[in-house]
Protein backbone atom coordinates (compact mmCIF):
# COMPACT_ATOMS: atom_id res chain seq x y z
CA UNK A 1 0.00 0.00 0.00
CA UNK A 2 1.37 3.17 -0.82
CA UNK A 3 0.00 7.14 -0.07
CA UNK A 4 -2.28 8.87 -2.44
CA UNK A 5 -2.30 12.76 -3.38
CA UNK A 6 -5.65 12.72 -1.62
CA UNK A 7 -4.15 11.34 1.89
CA UNK A 8 -1.26 14.08 2.05
CA UNK A 9 -3.56 16.66 1.11
CA UNK A 10 -5.71 16.02 3.58
CA UNK A 11 -2.57 15.62 6.26
CA UNK A 12 -1.13 19.09 5.18
CA UNK A 13 -4.64 20.62 5.58
CA UNK A 14 -4.72 19.63 9.34
CA UNK A 15 -1.64 21.86 10.08
CA UNK A 16 -1.89 24.90 7.40
CA UNK A 17 -2.38 27.93 9.44
CA UNK A 18 -1.73 26.27 12.80
CA UNK A 19 0.66 27.76 15.34
CA UNK A 20 1.63 24.80 17.28
CA UNK A 21 2.44 21.16 15.39
CA UNK A 22 3.81 18.97 17.84
CA UNK A 23 5.77 15.49 16.46
CA UNK A 24 6.52 13.44 18.99
CA UNK A 25 9.31 10.50 18.68
CA UNK A 26 8.58 7.53 20.95
CA UNK A 27 10.51 6.84 23.92
CA UNK A 28 14.01 6.44 24.23
CA UNK A 29 14.40 7.36 20.35
CA UNK A 30 15.99 5.12 17.65
CA UNK A 31 17.23 6.53 14.42
CA UNK A 32 14.05 5.96 12.59
CA UNK A 33 11.65 7.75 14.88
CA UNK A 34 14.33 10.63 14.59
CA UNK A 35 14.31 10.40 11.09
CA UNK A 36 10.52 10.07 10.34
CA UNK A 37 10.10 13.13 12.92
CA UNK A 38 12.63 14.93 10.86
CA UNK A 39 11.45 14.55 7.58
CA UNK A 40 7.59 14.71 8.94
CA UNK A 41 9.09 18.22 10.20
CA UNK A 42 10.62 19.28 6.96
CA UNK A 43 7.52 18.82 4.78
CA UNK A 44 5.07 21.06 7.05
CA UNK A 45 7.78 23.53 6.55
CA UNK A 46 8.58 23.44 2.91
CA UNK A 47 5.14 23.52 1.88
CA UNK A 48 2.94 24.72 4.25
CA UNK A 49 5.42 27.21 6.07
CA UNK A 50 4.61 25.43 9.79
CA UNK A 51 7.38 25.75 12.05
CA UNK A 52 6.69 22.30 14.35
CA UNK A 53 8.51 20.69 17.67
CA UNK A 54 10.07 17.09 17.88
CA UNK A 55 9.94 15.95 21.33
CA UNK A 56 11.09 12.57 22.60
CA UNK A 57 10.90 10.96 26.16
CA UNK A 58 13.58 8.88 27.85
CA UNK A 59 17.22 9.72 27.07
CA UNK A 60 19.11 10.09 23.44
CA UNK A 61 21.96 7.20 24.98
CA UNK A 62 23.18 5.04 22.10
CA UNK A 63 26.29 7.12 20.56
CA UNK A 64 25.30 6.33 16.81
CA UNK A 65 21.73 8.32 18.10
CA UNK A 66 23.89 11.20 19.54
CA UNK A 67 26.15 11.79 16.24
CA UNK A 68 23.04 11.70 14.16
CA UNK A 69 21.06 14.61 16.04
CA UNK A 70 24.41 16.56 16.46
CA UNK A 71 25.84 16.02 13.36
CA UNK A 72 22.55 16.55 11.02
CA UNK A 73 21.03 19.24 13.17
CA UNK A 74 18.37 17.55 14.49
CA UNK A 75 16.52 19.90 17.00
CA UNK A 76 14.35 17.48 19.28
CA UNK A 77 13.15 18.64 23.12
CA UNK A 78 13.01 16.90 25.90
CA UNK A 79 8.99 15.80 26.81
CA UNK A 80 9.12 17.19 29.80
CA UNK A 81 10.04 20.92 28.66
CA UNK A 82 6.86 21.01 27.14
CA UNK A 83 3.05 21.34 27.41
CA UNK A 84 1.38 19.20 24.73
CA UNK A 85 -1.97 20.48 25.66
CA UNK A 86 -1.07 23.89 24.34
CA UNK A 87 -0.83 22.52 20.60
CA UNK A 88 -3.32 22.45 18.19
CA UNK A 89 -2.10 19.29 16.42
CA UNK A 90 -0.25 16.34 17.53
CA UNK A 91 1.60 14.21 15.27
CA UNK A 92 3.28 10.59 16.13
CA UNK A 93 6.11 8.91 14.35
CA UNK A 94 7.15 5.26 14.90
CA UNK A 95 4.77 5.02 17.33
CA UNK A 96 1.06 4.34 18.36
CA UNK A 97 -0.80 5.53 21.44
CA UNK A 98 -0.97 3.31 24.53
CA UNK A 99 1.23 1.16 23.21
CA UNK A 100 3.91 2.06 26.60
CA UNK A 101 6.71 3.65 24.40
CA UNK A 102 5.17 7.08 23.85
CA UNK A 103 4.37 9.60 26.59
CA UNK A 104 1.26 11.21 26.32
CA UNK A 105 -0.65 12.57 29.07
CA UNK A 106 -4.20 11.05 29.48
CA UNK A 107 -6.96 13.01 27.77
CA UNK A 108 -4.46 13.83 24.85
CA UNK A 109 -4.76 12.61 21.50
CA UNK A 110 -2.48 13.04 18.64
CA UNK A 111 -4.09 14.30 15.30
CA UNK A 112 -2.05 12.23 13.16
CA UNK A 113 -0.03 8.18 13.94
CA UNK A 114 2.21 7.36 11.05
CA UNK A 115 3.50 4.09 11.30
CA UNK A 116 5.19 0.98 10.72
CA UNK A 117 4.20 -1.75 13.62
CA UNK A 118 0.84 -3.66 13.66
CA UNK A 119 -2.17 -1.20 13.90
CA UNK A 120 -3.53 -0.69 17.73
CA UNK A 121 -7.34 0.33 17.72
CA UNK A 122 -6.49 3.19 20.25
CA UNK A 123 -4.54 5.08 17.01
CA UNK A 124 -8.21 5.04 14.79
CA UNK A 125 -9.28 8.00 16.84
CA UNK A 126 -7.17 9.99 15.38
CA UNK A 127 -7.82 12.34 12.46
CA UNK A 128 -4.85 10.81 9.99
CA UNK A 129 -3.97 7.28 10.39
CA UNK A 130 -0.81 5.70 8.03
CA UNK A 131 -0.19 2.78 9.78
CA UNK A 132 1.25 -0.28 7.81
CA UNK A 133 3.29 -3.18 8.42
CA UNK A 134 4.29 -3.68 4.80
CA UNK A 135 7.07 -1.48 5.04
CA UNK A 136 9.98 -1.96 6.85
CA UNK A 137 10.75 1.36 8.63
CA UNK A 138 8.42 4.46 9.05
CA UNK A 139 11.39 6.76 7.62
CA UNK A 140 10.26 4.84 3.88
CA UNK A 141 6.79 6.52 4.45
CA UNK A 142 7.99 10.12 5.30
CA UNK A 143 10.51 9.42 1.88
CA UNK A 144 7.16 8.00 -0.10
CA UNK A 145 5.16 11.42 1.04
CA UNK A 146 8.71 13.95 -0.10
CA UNK A 147 8.03 11.47 -3.27
CA UNK A 148 4.76 12.03 -3.74
CA UNK A 149 4.68 15.66 -3.32
CA UNK A 150 7.95 16.36 -5.61
CA UNK A 151 9.95 17.83 -2.88
CA UNK A 152 13.25 19.23 -3.63
CA UNK A 153 14.63 17.08 -1.05
CA UNK A 154 17.30 18.56 2.06
CA UNK A 155 20.81 15.89 1.85
CA UNK A 156 20.42 16.62 5.74
CA UNK A 157 16.76 15.14 5.83
CA UNK A 158 17.79 12.13 2.89
CA UNK A 159 21.23 11.12 5.07
CA UNK A 160 18.75 11.06 8.03
CA UNK A 161 15.95 8.71 6.15
CA UNK A 162 18.37 7.00 4.82
CA UNK A 163 20.13 5.95 8.11
CA UNK A 164 16.61 5.07 9.49
CA UNK A 165 15.43 2.87 7.05
CA UNK A 166 19.18 0.85 7.02
CA UNK A 167 19.07 0.85 10.91
CA UNK A 168 15.77 -0.29 10.71
CA UNK A 169 16.22 -3.47 8.29
CA UNK A 170 19.71 -3.73 9.39
CA UNK A 171 21.22 -2.96 6.38
CA UNK A 172 17.98 -3.87 4.30
CA UNK A 173 18.34 -7.63 5.75
CA UNK A 174 15.40 -7.46 8.26
CA UNK A 175 11.99 -7.80 7.37
CA UNK A 176 12.83 -5.46 4.35
CA UNK A 177 9.82 -4.83 1.29
CA UNK A 178 10.49 -3.50 -1.98
CA UNK A 179 9.18 0.14 -1.11
CA UNK A 180 11.81 -0.48 1.30
CA UNK A 181 14.62 -0.71 -1.50
CA UNK A 182 13.02 1.94 -3.86
CA UNK A 183 13.24 4.45 -0.82
CA UNK A 184 16.97 3.82 -0.16
CA UNK A 185 17.71 3.94 -3.78
CA UNK A 186 16.12 7.20 -4.25
CA UNK A 187 17.76 8.86 -1.53
CA UNK A 188 21.08 7.34 -1.96
CA UNK A 189 21.96 10.19 -4.59
CA UNK A 190 21.54 13.09 -1.90
CA UNK A 191 22.92 11.39 1.41
CA UNK A 192 26.39 13.50 2.84
CA UNK A 193 28.53 9.93 3.12
CA UNK A 194 31.31 11.78 5.72
CA UNK A 195 28.71 12.04 7.46
CA UNK A 196 26.49 9.02 7.58
CA UNK A 197 29.88 7.15 8.18
CA UNK A 198 30.75 9.31 11.63
CA UNK A 199 26.94 8.67 12.81
CA UNK A 200 27.20 4.74 12.14
CA UNK A 201 31.14 4.20 13.40
CA UNK A 202 31.23 6.03 16.76
CA UNK A 203 33.75 6.63 19.15
CA UNK A 204 32.01 4.62 21.99
CA UNK A 205 32.27 4.93 25.83
CA UNK A 206 34.07 2.62 28.05
CA UNK A 207 30.90 1.92 29.56
CA UNK A 208 29.41 0.22 27.03
CA UNK A 209 32.21 -2.42 26.90
CA UNK A 210 32.08 -3.13 30.69
CA UNK A 211 28.72 -3.47 29.79
CA UNK A 212 29.07 -5.83 26.64
CA UNK A 213 32.00 -7.83 29.28
CA UNK A 214 29.19 -8.55 32.16
CA UNK A 215 26.46 -9.68 29.30
CA UNK A 216 28.80 -12.07 27.44
CA UNK A 217 29.72 -13.41 31.32
CA UNK A 218 26.44 -14.23 32.57
CA UNK A 219 24.95 -15.03 29.26
CA UNK A 220 22.57 -18.30 29.25
CA UNK A 221 22.16 -20.51 26.84
CA UNK A 222 18.95 -22.98 26.34
CA UNK A 223 19.49 -25.17 23.55
CA UNK A 224 19.20 -22.64 20.21
CA UNK A 225 18.11 -19.68 23.12
CA UNK A 226 20.03 -17.48 24.60
CA UNK A 227 19.13 -15.38 27.47
CA UNK A 228 21.02 -11.79 28.76
CA UNK A 229 20.36 -10.12 31.87
CA UNK A 230 22.10 -6.60 31.55
CA UNK A 231 22.91 -5.58 35.15
CA UNK A 232 24.08 -2.18 34.54
CA UNK A 233 22.00 -0.10 31.83
CA UNK A 234 23.95 3.08 31.13
CA UNK A 235 21.31 3.89 29.02
CA UNK A 236 18.10 1.69 27.69
CA UNK A 237 18.83 1.27 23.64
CA UNK A 238 21.61 -0.89 24.68
CA UNK A 239 19.02 -3.87 25.39
CA UNK A 240 18.52 -3.87 21.75
CA UNK A 241 22.48 -3.66 20.84
CA UNK A 242 22.60 -6.47 22.85
CA UNK A 243 19.81 -8.43 21.23
CA UNK A 244 21.09 -7.65 17.84
CA UNK A 245 24.41 -8.81 18.52
CA UNK A 246 23.63 -12.27 20.13
CA UNK A 247 20.88 -13.45 17.72
CA UNK A 248 24.09 -13.34 15.48
CA UNK A 249 24.85 -16.44 17.12
CA UNK A 250 25.39 -19.49 15.36
CA UNK A 251 22.95 -22.23 15.96
CA UNK A 252 20.60 -19.99 18.17
CA UNK A 253 17.25 -18.90 17.24
CA UNK A 254 15.86 -16.87 19.86
CA UNK A 255 17.85 -14.28 21.95
CA UNK A 256 16.05 -12.39 24.91
CA UNK A 257 17.79 -9.59 26.70
CA UNK A 258 16.34 -7.59 29.34
CA UNK A 259 17.35 -5.43 32.01
CA UNK A 260 16.44 -2.97 35.01
CA UNK A 261 16.12 0.76 33.65
CA UNK A 262 14.47 4.02 35.72
CA UNK A 263 12.01 1.88 37.83
CA UNK A 264 11.32 -0.64 34.70
CA UNK A 265 12.28 -3.71 33.10
CA UNK A 266 12.96 -3.10 29.73
CA UNK A 267 13.19 -6.05 27.26
CA UNK A 268 13.90 -7.14 23.25
CA UNK A 269 13.45 -10.54 21.60
CA UNK A 270 14.71 -11.01 18.48
CA UNK A 271 14.39 -14.30 16.34
CA UNK A 272 15.81 -15.81 13.41
CA UNK A 273 12.78 -16.68 11.03
CA UNK A 274 9.64 -14.15 10.66
CA UNK A 275 6.93 -17.48 11.31
CA UNK A 276 8.20 -17.21 15.06
CA UNK A 277 6.26 -14.03 15.45
CA UNK A 278 8.82 -11.95 17.91
CA UNK A 279 5.96 -9.18 18.06
CA UNK A 280 3.09 -11.89 19.47
CA UNK A 281 5.51 -13.05 22.08
CA UNK A 282 6.68 -9.96 23.73
CA UNK A 283 3.25 -9.27 23.81
CA UNK A 284 1.97 -12.39 25.57
CA UNK A 285 5.39 -12.35 28.41
CA UNK A 286 4.01 -8.63 29.35
CA UNK A 287 0.47 -9.60 29.65
CA UNK A 288 -1.14 -8.06 32.87
CA UNK A 289 1.92 -6.55 34.04
CA UNK A 290 3.14 -4.37 31.41
CA UNK A 291 3.35 -3.30 27.23
CA UNK A 292 4.77 -5.41 24.82
CA UNK A 293 4.72 -5.63 20.75
CA UNK A 294 7.04 -5.90 17.44
CA UNK A 295 7.56 -7.24 14.15
CA UNK A 296 7.72 -10.86 13.21
CA UNK A 297 11.76 -10.73 13.55
CA UNK A 298 12.42 -7.91 16.56
CA UNK A 299 10.56 -6.85 19.51
CA UNK A 300 10.34 -5.48 22.81
CA UNK A 301 8.49 -4.25 25.99
CA UNK A 302 8.45 -2.76 29.46
CA UNK A 303 7.41 -3.30 32.60
CA UNK A 304 6.88 -0.74 35.04
CA UNK A 305 7.70 -2.20 38.29
CA UNK A 306 5.57 -0.75 40.78
CA UNK A 307 2.40 -1.23 38.85
CA UNK A 308 3.64 -4.80 37.99
CA UNK A 309 4.99 -5.76 41.88
CA UNK A 310 1.18 -5.66 43.15
CA UNK A 311 -0.03 -7.70 40.45
CA UNK A 312 2.68 -10.78 41.05
CA UNK A 313 5.30 -11.54 43.58
CA UNK A 314 8.55 -11.33 40.84
CA UNK A 315 7.81 -9.48 37.46
CA UNK A 316 11.66 -10.25 36.39
CA UNK A 317 11.23 -13.89 37.13
CA UNK A 318 8.13 -14.06 35.29
CA UNK A 319 8.49 -12.72 31.94
CA UNK A 320 11.56 -14.87 31.83
CA UNK A 321 9.41 -17.75 33.31
CA UNK A 322 7.03 -16.91 30.24
CA UNK A 323 9.50 -16.17 27.60
CA UNK A 324 11.21 -19.89 28.03
CA UNK A 325 7.98 -21.60 27.83
CA UNK A 326 6.73 -19.48 24.57
CA UNK A 327 10.40 -21.01 22.98
CA UNK A 328 9.87 -24.79 24.40
CA UNK A 329 12.42 -24.22 26.88
CA UNK A 330 10.89 -24.29 30.28
CA UNK A 331 12.20 -27.25 32.21
CA UNK A 332 16.12 -27.19 29.90
CA UNK A 333 19.28 -26.74 31.71
CA UNK A 334 20.94 -23.62 30.71
CA UNK A 335 24.09 -23.40 30.10
CA UNK A 336 26.92 -20.51 30.63
CA UNK A 337 28.07 -18.25 27.11
CA UNK A 338 31.17 -18.18 28.42
CA UNK A 339 33.02 -20.75 30.94
CA UNK A 340 34.35 -19.46 34.36
CA UNK A 341 38.22 -17.63 34.23
CA UNK A 342 40.08 -21.32 34.52
CA UNK A 343 38.60 -21.91 31.03
CA UNK A 344 39.41 -18.76 30.05
CA UNK A 345 43.02 -18.56 31.25
CA UNK A 346 43.69 -22.29 29.62
CA UNK A 347 42.59 -21.28 26.48
CA UNK A 348 44.76 -17.65 26.74
CA UNK A 349 47.60 -20.15 28.04
CA UNK A 350 47.06 -22.09 24.60
CA UNK A 351 47.14 -19.04 22.24
CA UNK A 352 50.54 -18.24 23.62
CA UNK A 353 52.24 -21.56 23.56
CA UNK A 354 50.94 -21.76 19.72
CA UNK A 355 51.92 -18.39 18.86
CA UNK A 356 55.36 -18.83 19.90
CA UNK A 357 56.15 -21.85 17.93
Amino acid sequence: MSVTKSDLEKLLSMVKGKRKVLIVCHENPDPDTIAAAFGLKYIFRKVTGIQSIIAYGGIIGRAENQNMVRLLGIEMVPFSKITPKNYSVIALVDCQPHTGNVLLPKGVKPSIVIDHHPLRKSSLSAEYVDVRKDVGSASTIITQYIRQLNIPIDRKVATALFYGIKSDTRDLGRQTTDADIRASVFLFPYIMQKKLSKIEHPKLPREYFVELFSVLKNARIYKDVVVARLEMLTWPEIIGEIADELIQMEGIKWCFAYGKYNGSILYSIRTVKSRYMAGVLAHKISLGIGTGGGHETFAGGKIDLDYANKKVKDPEELILKRFLREVNCKDVEPETLIEGDHAYKEESKKALQSNSK
